[in-house]
């Protein structure tokens, strides 16, 4: 088998991996489970990937890889350049399987700390540059330092589509993360500035 057909199945196996990850979590989810979803042998797929915690790290990794792929922080505005990358997580938890399925196992426990602990501190580490450009450029005032703030933003956020995930799957996600910008906007963006940004949220999220 020639290297793009093993790539081919491996995204095969790591997409049928993410929607039984995402129904039932690391610990309930079987390599029986994962196999039959892909529609190939169990021998087959430890070809590829020799136990179920070296495919759920498949999973993270290719959670974020597209996750990080929506960051896209070119926007003239640092702050206006989140809020947009939020909308485009959102999109992706909405309709992406697999960044769905990262998102879940990034909150489990245990085998799989280290790996979604270094997922968080990249996205953390990204969102505290820009939060000092923001500064910087005096779109956010002093009164919390870039680090703070970016503390602060990733949890809410993962807050925010985690509660709007049991409350409605997620059918309530957009407005929850419009009313979370308007929370943060309100509170640390300058008030020149907050005219613009609310009016970019209103746009993105309704």
């Amino acid at each position: 088998m020639g290297e793009p057909a093993e790539r081919g199945r491996r995204a095969v196996i790591v997409e049928a991996a993410a929607g039984e990850f995402d129904r039932d979590g690391y610990a309930t989810a079987s390599i029986a489970g994962i196999a039959r979803a892909a529609g190939i042998g169990q021998g087959a797929l430890h070809h590829h990937f020799p136990t179920k915690l070296s495919i759920a790290h498949a999973v993270i990794d290719e959670q974020n890889a597209r996750t990080f792929a929506a960051m896209d922080f070119t926007d003239e505005s640092p702050v206006g350049s989140l809020v947009r990358a939020s909308r485009a997580i959102a999109d992706l938890l909405m309709a992406d399987l697999v960044v769905r399925a990262g998102i879940r196992l990034s909150l489990e426990h245990g085998v799989l700390a280290g790996a979604t602990s270094s997922f968080y501190e990249q996205w953390i580490a990204g969102v505290v540059d820009v939060f000092r450009l923001a500064v910087a450029r005096g779109e956010v005032g002093s009164a919390l330092t870039p680090e703070q703030l970016g503390d602060t933003v990733v949890p809410y956020f993962t807050g925010v589509q985690l509660v709007s995930n049991v409350r409605s799957g997620r059918a309530h996600l957009l407005p929850s993360v419009g009313t979370m910008w308007r929370v943060l906007v309100l509170a640390s963006v300058e008030r020149a500035h907050r005219g613009r940004l609310l009016a970019l949220v209103d746009d993105l999220f309704g």
